[in-house]
């Protein structure tokens, strides 16, 4: 069978959020001093799973701006087929922003080019726009919130109108990962590492992006991250990712990935098998599954560096101390698979950059598919009878 894996498209499997993300990181990427980029929800929104459809299907009520001394800059980010429905919840809500008394000097609507979008915001006019809001009968909505403001004000509505068309933009790509590719060549001083060293350090960024918004979100809060916090994030990613050194920030790997004890791949697999025989619980299992993918991430990039000494030195360690622990645990009698484990794990490697990776090497050497240095927690020496 194959090694399972778990939802390291963490961020990509939610393609909607994942774009939402994509452009709100193009538009940090294009700050100078004294800016700051943000971004917020306009109703309450709770992620508690990455792997749910709760981000989105809420995908309406996320918005971002940048903020300088000149104004604000509005951004909607729509990675769908736009319909007039949706066309006019966008206008509705700038209607809003724009009698708020905010200085904003432009609107935005990005949405991706793979659907075909065209520019059909302003295919309605005011005119009209005010008859069909004056006619809402919606309580909550936030046609009703433009309809109070207006009832009696057609006048001004129009001016609003006029007003945000003047500063609107629109925009199709086809493209924002090459993008943020090219906005990042001076950040993580793409022209003096390699090329596989460069795209880590976007991907980094992208994922602690995500996390930032993620936490944020369910705290209620607007996210916001000035120019000043982006170069300082920069650097600590550029100094955690070098063509010697990969490590990827733990935390934030373990909030984009999902273990799932209930998916089938999982279940079958041999790691979670010799897992399940030491008798620990399940969120022990889970976070020992969550190290093993997370030194498999680390191990693909330092194999894409071709540094391949260093994940041989770590895997050949760790089933050193296996073979040692094993072999101690036999000779005084107390040889169970919990006492393998434990014993394994509290070893030292100094070839791991840290526990994570350290623990998940045991892990990831249970697999299916390893046929030099396969560890078992559980064999037919201390299986039970």
């Amino acid at each position: 069978m194959d090694d399972y894996q778990t939802d390291t498209g963490g961020i990509n499997s939610l393609s909607g959020f994942a774009y939402q993300i994509r452009v709100f990181v193009l538009y940090m990427l294009t700050m100078e001093k004294e800016m700051q980029t943000e971004f917020e929800t306009l109703e309450d929104v709770v992620v508690n799973d990455l792997t749910s459809n709760t981000i989105d299907s809420n995908e309406d009520q996320f918005k971002s701006c940048i903020r300088s001394s000149s104004g604000i800059k509005a951004i909607q980010v729509k990675r769908r087929k736009i319909d007039r429905s949706i066309a006019r919840q966008v206008l509705l809500n700038w209607i809003l922003l724009e009698s708020s008394g905010k200085n904003v000097m432009e609107y935005v609507l990005y949405t991706s080019g793979e659907y075909g979008n065209s520019d059909i915001l302003f295919d309605i006019s005011a005119e009209d726009l005010y008859s069909k809001v004056l006619s809402t009968t919606k309580e909550k909505a936030t046609i009703s919130k433009v309809k109070n403001k207006y009832i009696n004000d057609a006048d001004g509505f129009v001016k609003i109108y006029n007003s945000i068309h003047r500063k609107y933009r629109f925009i199709s790509e086809n493209d924002v990962d090459k993008r943020i590719e090219e906005k990042c060549e001076v950040l993580f001083k793409k022209a003096g590492v390699n090329p596989v060293t460069y795209y880590n350090r976007i991907k980094e960024l992208l994922t602690y992006i995500t996390v930032e918004v993620i936490n944020h979100i369910n705290a209620k809060k607007t996210y916001q991250i000035c120019y000043n916090r982006m170069i300082a994030q920069a650097e600590e990613i550029c100094n955690r990712i070098t063509d010697e050194f990969f490590l990827p920030a733990y935390s934030d790997f373990k909030k984009v990935n999902n273990i799932d004890l209930d998916d089938l791949q999982v279940a079958k697999s041999r790691e979670y098998k010799q897992l399940l025989a030491c008798g620990i619980s399940s969120n022990l299992i889970k976070t020992q599954l969550l190290h093993r993918s997370y030194y498999q991430y680390i191990s693909y990039g330092y194999k894409e560096l071709n540094k391949l000494t260093k994940i041989n030195n770590i895997e050949e360690t760790t089933y050193e101390n296996y073979e040692k622990v094993k072999c101690k645990l036999q000779y005084e009698g107390k040889d169970t698979p919990f006492n393998r484990f434990f014993g394994t794990q509290e070893q030292s490697n100094s070839y791991a950059d840290c526990e994570q990776i350290k623990n998940g090497s045991s892990i990831y050497l249970t697999r299916e598919g390893e046929l030099e240095r396969q560890i078992s927690w559980e064999d037919k020496d201390n299986a039970k009878a």
